[in-house]
């Protein structure tokens, strides 16, 4: 049986996996895999969306509720690497992934109805970097899942 957190974790997989844009996304890789991946990619523009955990930002306990005893707010770290050629593809490339992300999230804040919300609520971490001859525009995006569960996790 899978905790709420797993729960709320794989609903918002779901919505990623389900964009025409992303490819599919990969829970917790290894930091080292993703930018092999990325120089070993050839066509113009290699793009990896990795879901990790993030830090639980509030949890409230909800008195005469029933089972479902808490109120858990838990931040989930969706990372974006897109890498290419230097230049105004690999940018346009890099803001059709990341308002993707945006639009899986808004499509549907409930994640089919596993959380009570699902947002991102500031703004997302960008950054460049190299992978081989390739440059790496990436962004770190948390989303905030708002969901109940008979545990604190």
């Amino acid at each position: 049986m899978s905790s709420e957190t797993e729960v709320a974790m794989l609903a918002l997989k779901a919505a990623l996996d389900a964009s025409t844009v992303l490819p599919a996304v990969r829970r917790d890789p290894v930091f080292e895999d993703v930018f092999e991946e990325l120089t070993a990619f050839d066509p113009p523009y290699a793009t990896i969306v990795a879901l990790r955990h993030g830090d639980a930002v509030e949890t409230t306990r909800r008195f005469g509720a029933g089972p479902d005893a808490f109120e858990l707010v838990r931040n989930a770290e969706i990372e974006l690497y897109v890498a290419g050629a230097e230049g105004d593809g690999l940018n346009t490339a890099f803001d059709a992934a990341l308002s993707a992300v945006y639009a899986a999230i808004e499509a549907d804040p409930t994640l089919g109805a596993d959380v009570i919300r699902a947002e991102i609520v500031e703004q997302p971490e960008l950054g460049t970097d190299a992978a081989g001859s390739k440059a790496v525009l990436t962004a770190l995006i948390r989303a905030q899942l708002t969901y109940v569960s008979p545990r604190s996790y």
